[in-house]
């Protein structure tokens, strides 16, 4: 009868304590967001911290704060944060994201193409990694590379104003005239509300001296109010 009576104490004792255990998890993890929230991430760094010496084993504390730390451009604390967040859950995907990002942020560029590159090699069409290996590879001027990832991600997501627009820019540094006002086409169509299109295709048509055309778009973005193209407008067009 003893005996029994120690065991019950003993399991509403450990009970009681994994329940304040619990609670204590809980408010701080509602603190911590709340500070993220807030933008006070010094705040709330402190806290998933607090949080993981209780929880050393549990990667979402750690995933926390990197995501503050990040969100704070402390990317080598950051960094640390998402390795060990791996340690624990190799295959968590975000951590991946958040990491590959830190290496950019820190101008290292091929160790972010490597995290990319863990989840392309699963999912060869994912946009938004397709998206960040292009970034990574544009810093390091292999433009080329980029121009696939973007071809790729497009052929997943034909109705992306952004990714036209950004092959858009790419093909503007390699000069590729042609290229570039076809995109700029797309973006025109899908981003209806990009009133400087007209003004870009414009420049890009005094290049290709098509002015006439040139002219055309110079127009459209006065009527838009685009104010900047006033001016080759009256260097090209009036004098016509």
């Amino acid at each position: 009868m003893i005996k029994l009576k120690t065991i019950v104490i003993l399991t509403l004792f450990i009970f009681v304590h994994l329940n304040v255990a619990a609670q204590k998890n809980a408010e701080l993890l509602v603190q911590a967001n709340r500070a993220t929230l807030e933008r006070d991430y010094s705040k709330a760094a402190d806290l998933y911290g607090q949080y993981i010496k209780l929880n050393p084993e549990d990667f979402r504390g750690y995933f926390n704060r990197g995501t503050t730390l990040f969100n704070a451009e402390n990317y080598v604390e950051a960094t640390k944060d998402f390795t060990k967040t791996l340690e624990l859950n190799p295959v968590y995907k975000e951590a991946y994201y958040y990491r590959g990002q830190c290496y950019f942020g820190q101008k290292n560029y091929n160790l972010a193409i490597a995290d990319y590159n863990v989840i392309l090699d699963k999912d060869e069409v994912s946009v938004p990694f397709l998206k960040l290996r292009s970034e990574a590879y544009i810093a390091q001027e292999k433009y080329s590379l980029a121009i696939e990832d973007l071809n790729t991600a497009l052929s997943v997501d034909k109705l992306s104003g952004d990714l036209y627009k950004r092959r858009a820019e790419l093909r503007v540094i390699m000069n590729n005239w042609d290229g570039a006002i076809r995109d700029y086409n797309s973006v025109e169509k899908l981003i209806p509300n990009y009133k400087m299109v007209h003004y870009i295709k414009g420049n890009l048509l005094i290049k290709m001296d098509d002015t006439d055309m040139a002219c055309e778009e110079y127009k459209k973005a006065l009527d838009n109010k685009v104010m900047v193209a006033d001016r080759p407008f009256t260097d090209y067009c009036k004098q016509n």
